[in-house]
């Protein structure tokens, strides 16, 4: 073979090197093109997301703070028979749409879609909100960029491959839960209820708050909140002055200790009976916002001195009876709505706060 030959063939061959890194150069700055396209719009729709969630989350905390309003304003009678109605929905649906515009993603002021708000009930151990218009106290709200509202977010690079846009959607849930604390004046009685109670008794089920006999259904004791010493002649001034409005319960919180007496304290009855009178309904009815104190058993050295509280009740009190007998009984009420009061406490009752959190 010539040196010319030989020279040709080297020459083809450097030739096709070049062809074959030239395209696989090509075909890496391509993919390289596309991955950094991706980077990009997968961040900004990440961001988008971010500021869509927020959106979605002051929509769900606004529409279920306008269902507790909503609450405060009926007696508990009415709270536990509430039927959601066409006018009290449509409050919520514009607190939603109001708190939720005021937020952008991608730049867009976010609007909610009536059909994107389910108003109705949580349930935190199966974590599903499901729609219902009797006692709701849970709004879910669904925040969209995609073409039912608001329009998808545009992307920047990735339409060299195609993609010109991404949907994204973003759920929260707002729900009201049990109170874990209570402002200055809202413990309107000087009675607290044991949790040994809860463990055979509870929602619907009667409670003697005097005498206090042993007996579970009886497991029950007089405190005089943080005043000591804890006996009937504090106990009279307090009463005393909750029927005046000379004396203010203290706000309390779970793990709080409060001063609970088991004793005589038949003494008081008659202040107690003025009490019960001032604050009794037509039908002889007095609800009451009660401690729950933990105690391992309903006998009196254990319902008695300074006891933690660890949660809160709603009782109605239907019979008081002074001497002779000296007897106070009620029924524990069960999904009442209290307001001024912030959530995240056990459930007794339970007794609900009207203040929302965010569950989902």
């Amino acid at each position: 073979m010539n040196n010319t030959t030989r020279t040709n063939r080297s020459i083809d061959l450097l030739t096709n090197e070049r062809g074959a890194v030239a395209a696989m150069t090509a075909i890496f700055l391509i993919v390289l093109l596309a991955m950094g396209a991706a980077a990009i719009d997968v961040g900004h729709a990440l961001v988008a997301r971010t500021e869509l969630q927020t959106a979605a989350d002051a929509g769900a905390l606004a529409g279920t703070r306008a269902l507790g309003l909503i609450y405060e304003g009926m007696t508990p009678a009415a709270q536990q028979s509430y039927t959601l109605t066409g006018g009290d929905q449509a409050t919520i649906v514009a607190a939603v749409q109001t708190t939720a515009g005021a937020n952008m993603a991608a730049g867009v002021s976010i609007a909610i879609n009536p059909g994107d708000i389910a108003i109705g009930t949580w349930n935190p151990t199966t974590r599903t909100h499901t729609p219902t218009v009797n006692q709701p106290k849970a709004v879910r709200v669904t925040a969209r960029r995609d073409s039912s509202a608001n329009g998808p977010i545009s992307t920047f690079l990735a339409s060299v491959i195609g993609l010109t846009s991404v949907n994204v959607v973003a759920v929260a849930t707002a729900d009201m839960t049990a109170v874990g604390q209570t402002a200055p004046g809202q413990l309107d009685v000087p009675f607290g209820i044991s949790t040994f109670y809860f463990t055979q008794f509870g929602c619907g089920d009667a409670i003697q708050f005097y005498p206090n006999d042993g007996t579970p259904q009886a497991c029950s004791a007089w405190n005089t909140f943080d005043q000591s010493p804890a006996n009937a002649n504090t106990l009279r001034t307090i009463i005393d002055g909750l029927r005046t409005g000379s004396y203010q319960s203290p706000g309390t919180a779970p793990g709080d200790t409060l001063n609970f007496t088991n004793g005589n304290v038949a003494s008081v009855f008659p202040s107690l009976i003025n009490l019960y009178n001032a604050k009794k309904d037509a039908s002889g009815n007095w609800d009451v916002f009660v401690p729950v104190y933990d105690s391992p058993s309903c006998a009196a050295s254990e319902n008695s001195g300074a006891l933690p509280i660890v949660g809160y009740a709603e009782a109605r009190i239907t019979n008081v009876q002074g001497s002779p007998n000296h007897l106070i009984t009620a029924t524990v009420l069960c999904n009442i709505f209290e307001g001024n009061t912030t959530g995240g406490g056990p459930p007794y009752g339970p007794v609900l706060s009207t203040i929302p959190g965010l569950v989902e």
